[in-house]
Formats: structure tokens, C-alpha cells, sequence
């Protein structure tokens, strides 16, 4: 496609509830913005990368580690974003389509590539097959995998009773073999491609006319409680 820039973002808000801090936590003796900007920047897929937050703080941090390691930081940008999109209920697809783009000025025919950092694991081998999919189909798409377990065992529990979820389940028919198991899939916040020119005010979902590109589960993995950063430490 021609005449087209490829722009990474990396949300990273400040306001953390469940886990304090959250984005400057130390994994592998790096806070965890720095895994996810550190891969944009070894990718090498990227015009530009947007470090979005409502802390200057952050922003200082992850710089500071980047120095540090004698990372060449030359086209990393740090958005500013007010209160007002930073907040527990803000959504970032809302920001893109209503402030991002303007302030940016970006063309209709760039690609934007959100990265949460929450998602340290994702490979740099992964970010330039997701970009190079969104190029080559001229489609948007966001990175799903497999869930851990199989869904057509799922079951509520009520007064200490359980029911099966759906009317064919495993539990109830004896079917429980893995392999007889259809596989699902559940998107993730590792990578989503996007084009400008269908970030309109009218779409509500980042989903809407994408495509799904499969990514191993181990790259999902999202910090999100005490426990996951417990557990990626040990792995990370």
C-alpha cells in the first residue's frame, strides 16, 4: 500500500486500582511499559510510537531504561492525555477515533498498531506478523488465542449445585474427551491493527469488519492482579 505510515500506541494509565502502579512494576528489573515499547522499537515496523499516558512521570521512567540500555528511542513520542480519557471507565477506542487522529494529523491511509503493556510476553515476531497481515489483506485485525480450557464445559453454580451452561455439554452427555472438543478462541490485548480511515465516530467496535490472527497463549498473558505478577516473575 502506498504512502502509508505505520503507527504503534501504547496506552498506559497511571490510575491502576487493582494493582498499584501497575505499568512501572519491575518485571525482569524493567518497569513493564519498557517490554512492550522496547519490542515496538526492535521490530523496527513503526514510523512512529505513541507512548500515551496521563503521567509524565511514566514517561520519564520508561526513557530512563531506555538509556539505559542504549536503546535508540529516536521516534518514540509521548502523548499527553488529560484526565478526562484516563479515567477507570475511559475507553481507548473512544480516544482514538475522537482525539488521537487529530492530534497526530494522521492520513487516512495509516495503520495505527495498539499494544497494551499489559502483555510483556508478546514477540517481536508476532507484532510484524500481525502489521504484515493488516497490510497484505488492506483489513484491520486483532490478535486472538485459544482458550486455556474448553468452554463447552462451562457450568454455574448456585446453592452449592451446578448446572451445565450449554445444552450439549460434556458433563451431561459423557463426551468428555479433549479431542471431541470444538476449540475457541477469545481476543487479547497483544496486538490490534487498525486503519485510520475506519476509526469513523459511527464504529463502536474494534472488532467490526477485522480480522482474527491466532498468536500463542503464552503471549496473552496480562497482568492484571498481585497474582499474574507473581507468576510472570517467576517466568519473565
Amino acid at each position: 500500500m502506498k504512502n502509508i505510515k505505520i503507527i504503534c500506541f501504547i496506552p498506559a494509565r497511571s490510575g491502576s486500582t487493582r494493582v498499584k502502579n501497575k505499568n512501572i512494576r519491575l518485571i525482569n528489573n524493567r518497569p513493564l511499559i519498557y517490554w512492550s515499547v522496547f519490542k515496538a522499537i526492535k521490530s523496527k515496523m513503526f514510523n512512529k510510537i505513541i507512548f500515551s499516558s496521563d503521567s509524565e512521570k511514566y514517561f520519564k521512567i520508561l526513557v530512563k531504561f531506555l538509556k539505559k540500555d542504549m536503546i535508540d528511542y529516536k521516534n518514540l513520542i509521548f502523548d499527553k492525555r488529560d484526565n478526562l480519557h484516563t479515567k477507570t471507565k475511559s475507553k481507548i477506542f473512544d480516544y482514538l477515533k475522537h482525539d488521537l487522529i487529530q492530534k497526530f494529523n494522521l492520513s487516512k491511509n495509516d495503520l495505527l498498531v495498539q499494544m497494551l503493556p499489559t502483555c510483556p510476553l508478546r514477540s517481536i515476531k508476532s507484532i510484524k506478523k500481525a502489521v504484515n497481515f493488516s497490510i497484505t489483506t488492506k483489513k484491520n485485525c486483532f490478535t486472538v488465542c485459544e482458550y486455556d480450557f474448553h468452554i463447552s464445559f462451562s457450568l454455574k453454580i448456585h446453592k452449592k449445585k451446578w448446572s451445565a451452561v450449554f445444552k450439549n455439554s460434556p458433563m451431561l452427555t459423557g463426551n468428555t474427551q479433549s479431542q471431541s472438543q470444538n476449540r475457541f478462541y477469545h481476543p487479547n490485548g497483544v496486538i490490534n491493527c487498525l486503519f485510520v480511515k475506519s476509526l469513523n465516530k459511527q464504529v463502536k467496535s474494534i472488532y467490526r469488519n477485522a480480522l482474527p490472527l491466532i498468536v500463542p497463549r503464552i503471549e496473552a498473558f496480562d497482568i492484571d492482579t498481585e497474582e499474574d505478577l507473581k507468576i510472570i516473575k517467576k517466568i519473565y
